[in-house]
């Protein structure tokens, strides 16, 4: 029999949603909605593995970060992705909760003790819900491709994390090492590749991958023989030094101002961005969206003239 289609939120829900933190603990009663934030872990001597991870990121341009999420975290969050999708809204809407942001800020930490410099998060967050048979993960592309990053520390650093099990039949990210990649460093535009060169990159729940933006990369199909959807988020973090010189990002409010409504303005603005195509986002939602940043830009604008006056 074939699936009923999920309903399609109104904008009054996605309204109510904005201001109600109540609203959101019916979608992920395991999760929280507060004012995030989380306490930087306390510092220690750089493992072997961080090293590795290190090695590999200079050497390919991506690595594994290994486990950063808790198994009950991920099973939270799947169940809550699995609620917005029941309710005609986008994956990406787990970031309402508190649990998505500790992660990013565990991963602020961690690359920047990896790496040896202080890494800032980046207004650039995706979830994905792919079901077995129906999608893949997004088309090869990478992060930034205007200009060419430092291997060794690479100004800007893209995270992808999975939240369920990403096996090569469960589209699992697949990325070209930077010395087999044809387009690197002086054609970053080109997105080919031989078929030789790739590199399937399984992860398991609660896992990290991370790669120097200007890798070459993409989601592979979610199989009719994958047991169970693919799920996963990502977040962008940008070397704190060079984030005056790259002006097409934007650094994110510290965690303890990312209240919910904070939280929906990144939100709208991110549907803006990656939305269009992506089968989980709606017309009620992009319209949404378009309301909220407007409305959003005119405040900052009335906000800006009376304190010139």
């Amino acid at each position: 029999m074939p699936t009923a289609a999920a309903p399609s939120a109104t904008l009054e829900d996605l309204l109510r949603l904005a201001s109600s933190a109540v609203a959101w603990r019916q979608i992920g009663p395991d999760l929280s909605v507060t004012t995030c934030a989380p306490h930087a872990p306390p510092s220690s001597p750089l493992a072997a593995a961080d090293a590795a991870c290190h090695h590999w990121l200079e050497r390919e341009g991506f690595s594994s970060l290994g486990p950063i999420a808790e198994p009950f975290v991920c099973t939270a969050l799947v169940r809550a992705i699995q609620e917005l999708r029941a309710r005609g809204l986008p994956a990406s809407f787990v970031y309402a909760f508190d649990e998505a942001w500790a992660i990013g800020q565990a991963l602020r930490h961690r690359i920047s003790a990896i790496v040896g410099h202080d890494y800032r998060l980046v207004e650039d967050v995706w979830a994905w819900h792919i079901l077995p048979g129906a999608g893949r993960g997004w088309p090869a592309h990478r992060g930034v491709a205007s200009e060419r990053f430092d291997r060794q520390a690479p100004e800007v650093i893209n995270v992808w994390v999975a939240l369920s099990n990403a096996t090569p039949e469960r589209a699992c990210i697949h990325a070209i090492p930077l010395d087999q990649d044809p387009g690197y460093p002086d054609a970053l535009d080109r997105l080919d590749a031989s078929l030789e060169s790739v590199r399937a990159l399984p992860a398991a729940a609660g896992d990290a991958l991370l790669w120097n933006a200007n890798v070459l990369h993409w989601g592979g199909p979610c199989s009719a023989r994958a047991i169970g959807p693919r799920v996963s988020c990502s977040f962008t973090l940008c070397r704190a030094d060079a984030a005056r010189r790259l002006p097409g990002l934007t650094m994110l409010a510290p965690l303890a101002r990312l209240d919910l409504a904070a939280r929906m303005d990144v939100l709208a603005r991110m549907v803006l961005v990656y939305g269009q195509d992506q089968s989980d986002v709606s017309d009620v939602v992009r319209e949404w969206a378009a309301l909220t940043h407007a409305l959003t830009r005119r405040f900052s604008a009335s906000e800006g003239q009376t304190e010139d006056t």
